[in-house]
């Protein structure tokens, strides 16, 4: 019995793996069949230009949005512009257009808050940037100063710069001295090393 029933789970298995593969193979007929059909009229286009039978045309795609239901969001090119601050202003309008709608729907609703989202997101890019900008302006300045500071500094001559050399000498002398001092009153003593000869 058991013989039985692993031969008909084994063909089962079999039966699946082949309309899987089969309704793989058919997807991607119909995906190339899409994609060639789609770029047809362009290779049709462009061999028509090389050759020069005619001038390319500028074609314009009107696309009329439905009335989306729940669940949909509009599609629409992100707005990029070439600075931060006109991206933000890009998406402002996006947000001002969705919600101008005399009956927004959920679509436009969704919309505006994608377009909030991507305001916020893009103010705390421009924020970071800013801060990052101003820290190393900060950081230039610094360097600017510690420079002016180094330049504007008085070298000694050479008679106060022998002056500051005695200081110096006085005093690790006079440290010297207090620690032999210090060493002497608690008993210790200063020996010459003895050297022990052995055989």
């Amino acid at each position: 019995m058991n013989a039985i029933m692993t031969f008909a789970t084994a063909a089962d298995q079999m039966q699946r793996y082949d309309a899987v593969r089969r309704k793989s193979a058919e997807q991607a007929y119909y995906r190339n069949a899409d994609y060639n059909g789609r770029n047809q009229k362009t290779l049709n286009d462009l061999e028509a230009l090389l050759i020069g039978k005619n001038e390319p045309e500028a074609v314009q795609e009107s696309r009329e949005f439905e009335k989306l239901d729940a669940g949909q969001v509009k599609q629409i090119a992100l707005p990029l512009g070439k600075t931060l601050e006109e991206t933000i202003d890009a998406w402002r309008d996006v947000r001002r257009e969705a919600v101008s709608v005399q009956e927004p729907t959920t679509a436009d609703h969704q919309l505006a808050a994608t377009a909030s989202a991507k305001i916020m997101e893009t103010e705390a890019r421009l924020a970071l940037q800013k801060r990052e900008q101003s820290q190393m302006e900060a950081e230039a300045n610094r360097a600017k100063a510690e420079a002016f500071k180094v330049a504007a500094m008085d070298l000694p001559t050479d008679v106060e710069r022998e002056v500051l050399l005695e200081q110096k000498r006085f005093a690790q002398a006079i440290s010297a001295y207090s620690i032999q001092v210090e060493a002497k009153r608690n008993g210790f003593i200063a020996e010459w090393p003895s050297i022990n000869r052995t055989a």
